[in-house]
C-alpha cells in the first residue's frame, strides 16, 4: 500500500532563517543562567507609541466589527496616503493602498499576483531571505544577483545590466542586512531599466524613515509602474501587530482584492483602527531614529578597532552587515562560537547570500542603547583575545 497521507509537498521543503535556530540557542542560554545581548534580531526595543497602546484599550471596550474589508478600512489607506504625500509628495489613491498582515502577507500577495510558475524574478544578495524562500515555494525561478568578492558586503545595482530578460525584480530600500540606501540616481537607472525592460518591480521599503546622512525617495517617486512594500514594524514601531501594506498599480487591483478575500479575508481590526493614531507620532518616531544614530557612530568606532573585521557604515535600517573572511571560519560556526563564549547573539550571513554568506554576519542595533554598546565591547574583547 501507498501511504502518502500528509507527505510533505516539494513546494515546502525551503530554507529555514538560521537566525531562528541562533534565537532558540540564545534562549536555552537564558534559561541555564547566562546573560545573552540579542543583536539577531531586526526588533525596535522601543516601545510602542502610549497613544496607540492606549487606543487599543479603548477599542476592547467598543463592539467593532469583526472582519474589516479585504483591503483595509478606509480610514488607514487614507492616513497612509497623506503620509505618502507629506514624505514623499506624492499623491496615492487610497484604492491602490491594500492593507495587509504584516508585511509577509503583502509579499505573498504581490508575488501571486505578478508572477507565474517558472517566470524568473531577481534579487540582489545579501537580501532579506524570505523573497527568495517565498518565490521558491510558488515554484518562480530566483535570480540571484551576488555583489564582487571584493566588496561581498555591498550592493553592486549595475549588475542587472546583465538580465533584461526578466520577468521581475525585487529590491530593498534601505537593505536588510547591509543598511545600504539606493540614491536618487541609482533608483531612477533601476526604475527606467526595469520599464523598459517589460520587468515587473518590487520595491521593499519597510525600513524606509529609518535614515541616517541620506534619505531615500520612494521608487514611486520615478513612476507609478511599480509595487511597494511597507509595514508598521520597524519606523513606526508596531512589531509584532502584523500590519502592512502595498501600493499596486490599478492593473493589479482586482486580482489583489480576490486573492486577499481567499488568503486572509482581512487584517486584524484593533490593529489597524490603532494604527490609526501613529502618525500623530511622527516627532516620537524621528526622535527613535537619532537615538540609532547615535548608536551606529558609538558601534564604528568599536568596529574599527577589531583588526580583521572589514564593514560599511549603514545609510539606513539598524544593522551593520560584517565581513569576517579574514577569520577564515564558518560564519554559522563562529556565530555559535561567539554566542556560547560571549553570549552575543549575531546572524551568520547565510540567511542573506546563497555565495558570501558563510563569509558574513548580522549586528542588530535597534535594542536599548547601553546593553548594545556592552555586547559590542565583549565582542571587541572577545575577538581581540582569540585572533
Amino acid at each position: 500500500m501507498n501511504n502518502k497521507f500528509f507527505f510533505p509537498s516539494k513546494r515546502s521543503n525551503i530554507d529555514s532563517f538560521k537566525v531562528m535556530q541562533l534565537l532558540s540557542d540564545a534562549s536555552n542560554l537564558e534559561n541555564n543562567g547566562k546573560k545573552v545581548y540579542h543583536l539577531e534580531l531586526g526588533e525596535p526595543i522601543q516601545f510602542t507609541p502610549l497613544i496607540v497602546r492606549n487606543e487599543v484599550k479603548r477599542l476592547i471596550n467598543l463592539n467593532l466589527p469583526g472582519y474589516t474589508p479585504s483591503n483595509g478600512i478606509k480610514e488607514l489607506r487614507k492616513k497612509i496616503s497623506n503620509f505618502y504625500e507629506y514624505k514623499y509628495n506624492l499623491n496615492i489613491n487610497h484604492d491602490n493602498i491594500f492593507i495587509t498582515t504584516g508585511s509577509s502577507g503583502a509579499f505573498l500577495l504581490s508575488f501571486i499576483s505578478c508572477f507565474d510558475k517558472e517566470q524568473k524574478v531577481a534579487i540582489f544578495n545579501p537580501v532579506y531571505p524570505a523573497y527568495r524562500n517565498i518565490l521558491k515555494s510558488l515554484n518562480i525561478d530566483v535570480i540571484e544577483i551576488f555583489p564582487e568578492d571584493s566588496d561581498i558586503c555591498k550592493i553592486d545595482f549595475r549588475k542587472i545590466e546583465k538580465f533584461k530578460n526578466l520577468d521581475g525584480l525585487i529590491i530593498s530600500n534601505p537593505n536588510n542586512p547591509n543598511g545600504q540606501v539606493f540614491s536618487n540616481e541609482e533608483l531612477y537607472y533601476i526604475y527606467d531599466f526595469c520599464y523598459k525592460n517589460n520587468i515587473s518591480l518590487i520595491s521593499d521599503e519597510i525600513y524606509h524613515g529609518i535614515e541616517f546622512e541620506k534619505s531615500s525617495k520612494s521608487i514611486l517617486n520615478f513612476g507609478q509602474k511599480a509595487i511597494v512594500i511597507n509595514s508598521f514594524s520597524k519606523y513606526f514601531l508596531m512589531p509584532g501587530w502584523r500590519l502592512g501594506w502595498t501600493v499596486i498599480p490599478d492593473s493589479l487591483k482586482e486580482n489583489f482584492l480576490k486573492l486577499s478575500q481567499n488568503l486572509f479575508i482581512s487584517s486584524g481590526n484593533i490593529a489597524q483602527y490603532s494604527a490609526l493614531k501613529i502618525f500623530q507620532c511622527i516627532d516620537e518616531l524621528n526622535e527613535t531614529v537619532k537615538k540609532y544614530s547615535i548608536t551606529r557612530t558609538q558601534i564604528c568606532k568599536l568596529l574599527s578597532e577589531i583588526k580583521g573585521i572589514n564593514f560599511r557604515k549603514p545609510d539606513g535600517a539598524f544593522y551593520f552587515y560584517l565581513d569576517v573572511t579574514d577569520f577564515n571560519k564558518d560564519s554559522e560556526e563562529l556565530a555559535k562560537q561567539i554566542l556560547n563564549e560571549t553570549g552575543v547573539a549575531l546572524t551568520p550571513g547565510t540567511d542573506f547570500d546563497k555565495k558570501f554568506g558563510h563569509r558574513t554576519m548580522r549586528l542588530a542595533f535597534s535594542s536599548d542603547k547601553e546593553k548594545v554598546m556592552e555586547a559590542v565591547t565583549r565582542l571587541k574583547k572577545w575577538f581581540m583575545q582569540n585572533y
